[in-house]
């Protein structure tokens, strides 16, 4: 909580690796605390053990959750966001699964979160949603 109130809660979002250990998805343990801020905002100073991501991608009303009082990416934007940043192929197939049968998502909502990323992270989301 304090490296994202640190960088701004307003913008920032607790997101990848980090977001899928408050999610409860997969088993991963994040090596750094993972925020996302807008591009805009891509020239903060280096906190130590936290990962900044910036995002031409606006975070909608949809791609953000509350956890624990803090912003967080959903579980769709997650999924989509490790998928796309190289998080190991079999935990994004945990964390799909785990997602679905939870009723964290639908399979619909993962393919919006997806539909403006890489063929290789739409096709290993959409297996692992099958």
């Amino acid at each position: 909580m304090m490296a994202w109130l640190a960088v701004g809660k307003e913008s920032a979002v607790v997101s990848h690796e980090s977001a899928m250990e408050l999610l409860d998805l997969s088993d991963v343990i994040p090596t750094a605390i993972h925020l996302t801020v807008p591009r805009s905002r891509r020239h903060l100073p280096d906190l130590p053990g936290v990962t900044i991501h910036t995002s031409t991608r606006a975070l909608e009303a949809g791609d953000v959750t509350l956890r624990d009082g803090m912003r967080v990416t959903s579980v769709a934007r997650t999924i989509a966001d490790v998928a796309e940043t190289g998080t190991g192929p079999e935990q994004v197939k945990l964390a799909v699964g785990q997602a679905l049968r939870r009723g964290q998502t639908t399979r619909r909502r993962l393919e919006v979160a997806t539909a403006d990323r890489s063929r290789r992270v739409r096709d290993l989301i959409a297996g692992a949603a099958t």
